[in-house]
């Protein structure tokens, strides 16, 4: 893009803030004279100034998740025209500042490859400034979303107020993260957390970078951390459990996982790392795991296809042969190209000869 392009678009936001400013004004001031009744002395009386509200939202992919690239977002006036304009951050949040009372749409316009367009309502209205929460859901634009926007909240780390320098610092920290260089990772986002000390997604970014480089104290003090800034941040419970998973800790893992699901369960990792839990602990809760793990399957759909190995081990343990096969011939006709795809047809067939076997056992 051309240099003094780039700058004009810079520019549209402010200018179109400044209209939408003015016109929020000169509709404050009919409304005071309209409101004047048969009293002359309104109409030179100096109306209040117009209460600066906030809309703050978050972005959800298609699949629920959240993006892992800056989306743009646009403000409109409800009647038309754009009242600002900016780009979210690479975890899909956004925010619009000093808005006047008005009705407005959130629109997030497609990329034209992955998401359709997507608009939500909101209406800004009050004497005092307010912040106006909203969540956009972006549809696949060949199929139907394979997550129930219902379901999805906001969570309490999308409405804090994260100094810029901050923010700047934790999405560097998660540019890095998502390049595999976790040790640079941690550098950004410790960065980010001494400027903003309770930055709830920098303190979990930070935990999940130290799991990923085994230092796994210090994970677990980070994510022990954000919950206490704020105990109904879900994430860092869910991702606490799921430490305490790869630890072997499965009782402390079960209560940190049911926490985090109680204020959130829509995170399909959630679900998978709890089923896990439950099914290792002893003595093991088949019942229970099989339910979460069936849960995370359905929510992650053929990104979690997966799962159905550890539905198979599940099954394999209760000794129901029939429902383990059945688990690995979904999983081969979900995801024929996997790569132990071969490694499937053969324990596959070991537990088919399993079954053959014990139809030819005479019943007593």
């Amino acid at each position: 893009m051309k240099p003094q392009l780039v700058l004009l678009l810079s520019l549209l936001p402010k200018f179109f803030l400044l209209f939408a400013t003015l016109s929020g004004l000169i509709a404050s001031a009919r409304a005071q004279q309209t409101g004047g009744g048969n009293n002359p002395g309104n109409s030179s009386r100096t109306s209040a100034p117009a209460a600066a509200h906030t809309v703050r939202g978050k972005i959800f992919m298609p699949s629920g998740t959240m993006p892992e690239q800056r989306i743009r977002v646009v403000l409109e006036l409800s009647t038309g025209g754009i009242a600002q304009e900016v780009f979210s951050d690479s975890v899909g949040n956004f925010e619009f500042r000093n808005l006047p009372n008005n009705s407005y749409k959130v629109t997030v316009p497609t990329d034209g490859q992955v998401y359709e367009t997507s608009q939500e309502p909101v209406e800004v209205y009050g004497n005092f400034a307010r912040t106006f929460p909203v969540q956009v859901f972006l549809k696949d634009k060949n199929s139907q979303p394979t997550f129930k926007p219902a379901n999805k909240i906001l969570s309490v780390a999308d409405m804090q107020d994260v100094p810029k320098a901050a923010r700047k610092a934790y999405d560097q920290g998660v540019k890095l993260a998502r390049h595999n260089r976790p040790e640079d990772a941690c550098a950004k986002l410790q960065e980010a957390v001494r400027i903003f000390p309770d930055y709830l997604y920098a303190l979990n970014k930070l935990g999940e970078q130290y799991s990923v480089t085994n230092k796994s104290a210090d994970a677990q003090a980070m994510f022990e951390r954000a919950i206490a800034v704020n105990s109904k941040f879900a994430l860092s419970h869910i991702n606490l459990g799921i430490l305490f998973v790869h630890q072997r800790q499965f009782d402390e893992a079960i209560t940190a996982l049911e926490n985090g699901i109680r204020l959130d369960g829509t995170y399909p990792m959630g679900h998978l790392n709890l089923g896990l839990a439950l099914m290792s602990k002893t003595p093991p809760e088949f019942d229970r795991a099989e339910k979460e793990l069936t849960r995370a399957l359905e929510m992650g759909k053929k990104e979690m296809v997966y799962v159905r190995k550890h539905l198979f081990n599940l099954h394999l343990r209760r000794q129901k042969l029939d429902q383990a096969a059945g688990q690995l011939e979904a999983y081969l006709r979900e995801d024929p190209e996997a790569p132990d795809a071969e490694q499937v047809r053969q324990m596959l067939g070991k537990v088919k000869k399993a079954l053959a076997e014990q139809a030819a056992v005479p019943k007593p």
